[in-house]
């Protein structure tokens, strides 16, 4: 790219890049691309990791030469011209059922479907798949013996009752929102103090079987929706006031609600899909049209007398701050005129010399500490550092003397620059008026120099990765007390207590909701071209895809136009597409499209296209009820299958497209792994709601309670595959590995819920023990040859119960999902 050639399309191939054309078709020796890959050009050579094969090289060759011929309609213009089956109305499918579309594929394929699962099997699934908890021993001994035909259905409606349910689907559903309690910071998240109510209201509107439409439009422009509640609505904004800022928002509102990579067109017209540049930022300018706030949940006056005391807490201080500011810079310009002093006495220390200056003691011991290491920001004190251990102390003394009046030079400019910048800030009595600022070019001094300033009177800071102690001749409040004469130390003592007394009294910050509101003058944004602001191209007027509006595409005029985004993207039968797929993904552990975040042209076809469109069609019909695609999935003989192995079905159809088993997932994800451990220990805290707290072992509460960082995640989490939040993620990752299983052997969290589970066990004799523990962790008998084994290993040591149950829970039954 820095060469400026392009190779997706055949005329930016023929046009070349600052070489000239790739391409001379028919005249390959002509042809740079040919040369290049030949590496019999003087300057170019690809791939630079090593040369084509003579094969390789010969077909490129016999392509140019046969005219360099192109496949049509590559281009978005061209693509856009051709229907996809994302984009197209939903057939109507009546009479058909879920069953009825996959037996068909199973039949034109001549595969035979697995037995149906067992019962046992059955009440698990479903019991993970809706509430992430295992049934209790009651719960399935009660399925077990209900032989009424609608066992199983009235099995599914007391799930969906659950507020477990809530729980579980909401958390799949903060994945996709990138949620956490925190905005990503250098090392550590700036806490966002209110987020959990994003969290409970997601958890909410799915207990609530919210209609997804509704769900939708909550989350774009539940503050302005007409006849709604706002109040209530108003958390749902968390979905864009907790994300990552900027580009994101476009790129997550299309992925999460569209299935489709809208960001990919930032810098040039999407590459695969019909999305021109042009509608990136036709919705980015929506989205600039909006902003965060913090919505308060409480009586203005509330607010205002909030407002009021933390104005009283900056102004002390501001009052303090300036004062020390003052004295630490008059201190460290008067200990920067005894450098030459501290150098001296410091090259003497170092050199095993005597040293009788008289020297505070802290600032020199610094000064030792800094100059043990040459290797610095600057090389400003090179002269000093290139000093001979034998040199003569006069030398010594001379070069010292230089390095004070070049320190001293410094700080003489620094002064002069910080005055200058002050009348640039537009400052006024005492204060630097920001909202007066006039200039950005703002003057500072040489890299180096600064660096050294910096390294001798800078006050402590954190930045980036930066952690900077504080300079050699820095003094700060709690440090300045000493070198201070009695009035002044008793105007700081008197500071600091006027400080300490307001900021205590302080009141508790009113609760309020991270919140999108309209912006004061929503706009229009100009594309930028290549992407760099830098250089605007054309007006994107606001309005919806336009390869998913059908004829003239209306302009968004309503303020930023987020609610007549949101009524555009619920409209499109995408939406439902997108969601419907997600609901089955979650449930049989692959959509019946494999890229769920993107059902553009290089994303997964769909297995089975009819089926998807039948399911997104009953989801409108049933007004868009979350619950009853559940239903509607969950009753099919396809989910209640087993996930018996067929060896012939697993030759011709390996992947389990045409879901002649029920797919086998190696492990439960994280939260229900551990949600599960607290449940069958009878420790779970079932609380629900409210603010998030560490995931400690002392934290028995659910998986989803629990805080949720970016900058750095919990490392058990982080071990058992929990998404990143920076982005949203579509589907987990679940891996297996040893280090899940040395956690299982070493946790203090696993090791406490094997001890919790042991007296739960019913029983005197050891074998109705192993029973009573088979039957709690993985609802199921055990067999003779499992109690005989369990037998052998209590039989090895008394104390033996709370290693053989962490055993039980270390093992892949316990994780996986059934």
């Amino acid at each position: 790219m820095m060469g400026g050639l392009r190779l997706d399309s055949r005329d930016a191939m023929l046009k070349g890049g600052k070489s000239g054309a790739a391409v001379v078709p028919g005249k390959p020796e002509q042809s740079l691309l040919i040369q290049a890959v030949a590496q019999t050009h003087a300057r170019l050579k690809m791939p630079p990791t090593g040369k084509l094969s003579d094969e390789e090289i010969a077909t490129l060759t016999t392509w140019v030469r046969d005219g360099a011929e192109w496949p049509a309609a590559t281009s978005a213009a061209a693509v856009a011209t051709v229907s996809h089956w994302a984009f197209l109305n939903l057939e109507k499918l009546d009479g058909r059922t879920i069953d009825s579309f996959v037996d068909a594929g199973l039949v034109a394929a001549g595969l035979k479907a697995a037995p149906p699962a067992g019962k046992r099997t059955l009440i698990r699934r479903a019991s993970f798949d809706l509430t992430g908890l295992p049934p209790s021993p009651t719960e399935v001994d009660a399925f077990l013996n209900d032989s009424s035909p609608d066992a199983y259905s009235q099995l599914i409606d007391r799930l969906l009752t659950s507020p477990h349910y809530g729980e579980r689907w909401g958390r799949y559903w903060l994945d996709l929102a990138r949620y956490s309690d925190g905005q990503l910071g250098a090392n550590k998240d700036t806490p966002f103090l209110n987020s959990w109510r994003y969290r409970d209201w997601v958890i909410q509107a799915f207990n609530d079987d919210m209609p997804y439409d509704q769900f939708v439009k909550a989350q774009l422009a539940g503050d302005i929706m007409p006849g709604a509640d706002h109040d209530k609505l108003r958390p749902a904004l968390g979905f864009h006031a907790l994300g990552p800022q900027g580009d994101d928002r476009v790129d997550a509102t299309t992925r999460v609600f569209l299935g489709l990579t809208v960001a990919c067109a930032q810098c040039h017209d999407h590459k695969f899909d019909p999305i021109p540049t042009k509608d990136f930022y036709s919705l980015q300018g929506v989205f600039r049209g909006s902003e965060i706030y913090q919505h308060p949940l409480t009586d203005n006056a509330v607010v205002e007398a909030y407002s009021a005391h933390q104005k009283k807490i900056e102004d002390a201080k501001y009052e303090l701050d300036t004062f020390v500011q003052k004295r630490s810079a008059e201190l460290s310009e008067s200990l920067a005129r005894k450098t030459a002093r501290f150098l001296v006495a410091a090259w003497k220390i170092s050199h095993g010399m005597e040293q009788k200056d008289a020297l505070d003691d802290e600032t020199l011991a610094r000064w030792v500490e800094y100059l043990k290491d040459p290797r610095k920001d600057h090389d400003l004190l090179k002269p000093y550092f290139d000093l001979k251990s034998n040199a003569p102390i006069a030398e010594v003394e001379k070069t010292a003397a230089a390095m004070e009046k070049l320190i001293a030079g410094i700080h003489e400019e620094r002064r002069r620059m910080e005055d200058r910048n002050y009348v640039k800030m537009g400052g006024e009595k005492g204060v630097r008026n920001e909202a007066t600022r006039q200039y950005t070019n703002l003057e500072s001094l040489e890299i180096h120099q600064y660096y050294l300033w910096r390294d001798l009177s800078s006050e402590p800071y954190k930045k980036d990765f930066v952690d900077f102690k504080g300079g050699a001749y820095f003094y700060g409040e709690n440090t300045i007390g000493r070198w201070l004469g009695p009035e002044w130390r008793d105007e700081l003592n008197r500071l600091q207590t006027i400080y300490a007394e307001v900021k205590n009294s302080a009141p508790a910050q009113y609760a309020f909701v991270h919140a999108v509101r309209e912006g004061k003058n929503p706009a229009n944004m100009k594309v930028a071209l290549r992407g760099d602001p830098k250089t605007p191209g054309e007006e994107a007027p606001r309005r919806f895809l336009s390869c998913l509006a059908a004829g003239d595409q209306p302009l968004f005029k309503n303020g930023s136009g987020r609610l007549e985004l949101a009524e555009a993207i619920v409209a499109h039968p995408l939406a439902a597409r997108v969601m419907a797929n997600r609901i089955w993904q979650l449930h049989f552990g692959q959509g019946i499209v494999r890229t769920p975040s993107n059902f553009g042209r290089v994303g997964d076809a769909p297995s089975h296209p009819d089926l998807l469109d039948f399911l997104a069609g009953k989801f409108i019909a049933a007004s868009w009820s979350m619950k009853s695609m559940h239903r509607e999935i969950m009753l099919s003989n396809a989910y209640r299958r087993s996930v018996a192995m067929d060896e012939r079905a697993a030759a011709k159809d390996p992947e389990n497209r045409l879901l002649w088993r029920m797919n086998l997932r190696q492990r439960l994800d994280f939260e229900a792994l551990r949600d599960s451990m607290l449940s069958v220990s009878g420790e779970l805290d079932a609380e629900m709601g409210g603010p998030a707290a560490p995931m400690t072992d002392v934290n028995l509460r659910r998986t989803v309670y629990v805080t949720v960082a970016r900058t750095a995640p919990d490392a058990t989490m982080t071990l058992f595959d929990f998404p990143n939040s920076n982005i949203t993620s579509e589907q987990r990752t679940i891996t297996v590995g040893p280090l899940q299983r040395l956690y299982f052997m070493n946790s203090k969290f696993v090791e406490a819920r094997a001890k919790a589970i042991v007296p739960r066990l019913i029983g005197t004799a050891s074998g109705d023990r192993i029973k009573s523990a088979y039957q709690l962790l993985f609802s199921r008998n055990a067999t003779p040859a499992e109690v005989r084994m369990g037998e052998e290993f209590l039989a090895q040591s008394g104390q033996a119960w709370n290693q053989y149950v962490q055993m039980l829970l270390a093992s892949s039954e316990f994780s996986a999902e059934p």
